[in-house]
């Protein structure tokens, strides 16, 4: 076959279209984590309109009782419903997660880029205090905060937010100084173009890459440390979480009896799961936008 006849006939062949859609954006790890996260998405937005006006807080059997239908994962030691907490329990802890993730990335961009581009003082400034919260150690103070700030969601969130924004911070620093760097941004500098222009328009396609696995990393740690904080009793005790239903199966001897099973395990499995869909996602979204990961993959 001639040079001339094999051009032809590849040119003839049918051309593969690149695949699409959410596993060949993100791959299998990815697709895989976002399933998890959106059943327990699910669970917590549909999940209690299904329990029947059963909040998880009033007794609805006899003490200890057992799992059956209707009461899927048994009572407790009053005889409260464990599957409405664990249900009604993941709006809390998804929530706490969630509202962690948006603050420290917001503040995380403010911060960032005001230490890059503002005056030389407020660099010096705001990494000083990055280096302070950096320093500071963070579970004993977490603990010290939620026992003497008390035990809401919303003070949770805001402590959370205040001891995890630091390294984010600095990660999007990096970034805008990288980004101010390239020759492209430095002829419009000498332009004359101003700084919220810069930012916008050349340094935002640098900087919102890194968002994306801060946002993720943020939630991770936030669900972990609400658990932590719940577990050790300083969590609501009115507002179910699954940090909340480990302390009161802690509490209650639910460990020294058959009953960790349905009352212990789920919780912390729903814990680990959760932790394991963000942690899936972010490794497949940081892949996916870093040239570096892309090409060493």
């Amino acid at each position: 076959m001639t040079a001339s006849e094999l051009i032809v006939e590849r040119a003839a062949e049918p051309r593969r279209e690149p695949r699409r859609g959410i596993r060949a954006l993100l791959g299998l790890p990815g697709l895989i984590g976002v399933s998890l996260l959106g059943f327990m998405i699910l669970l917590a937005a549909l999940g209690p309109l299904l329990l029947l006006s059963n909040d998880g807080l009033s007794p609805v059997a006899e003490p200890w009782a057992p799992a059956r239908a209707g009461l899927w994962l048994g009572g407790d030691d009053v005889g409260k419903d464990l599957f409405a907490q664990l249900v009604v329990g993941s709006r809390a802890s998804l929530f706490v997660g969630v509202a962690v993730a948006v603050l420290v990335t917001a503040l995380a961009a403010l911060v960032g880029g005001i230490a890059a581009v503002g005056p030389r003082w407020s660099s010096g400034v705001l990494m000083r205090l990055a280096d302070i919260v950096l320093a500071m150690p963070t579970l004993p103070l977490m603990i010290l905060a939620a026992a003497f700030l008390g035990p809401g969601v919303g003070t949770r969130v805001l402590l959370l937010t205040a001891l995890t924004w630091a390294g984010a911070a600095r990660v999007v620093r990096a970034g805008v100084l990288s980004a101010w760097s390239a020759p492209h941004v430095e002829v419009a500098t000498a332009m004359g173009a101003p700084v919220r222009h810069l930012l916008l328009r050349h340094a935002s396609y640098a900087v919102a890459p890194l968002l994306i696995p801060i946002f993720v990393r943020a939630a991770m740690g936030a669900i972990i440390a609400d658990a932590s904080l719940s577990f050790l009793g300083l969590g609501d005790p009115t507002s179910p979480s699954w940090g909340t239903i480990l302390y009161w199966a802690s509490t209650n001897g639910a460990f020294l009896s058959d009953a960790w099973a349905r009352w212990a395990l789920p919780p912390g499995l729903a814990i680990t799961l959760t932790v394991i869909a963000l942690g899936l996602i972010g490794v497949a979204v940081e892949e996916r936008i870093n040239p570096l990961l892309r090409k060493a993959r």
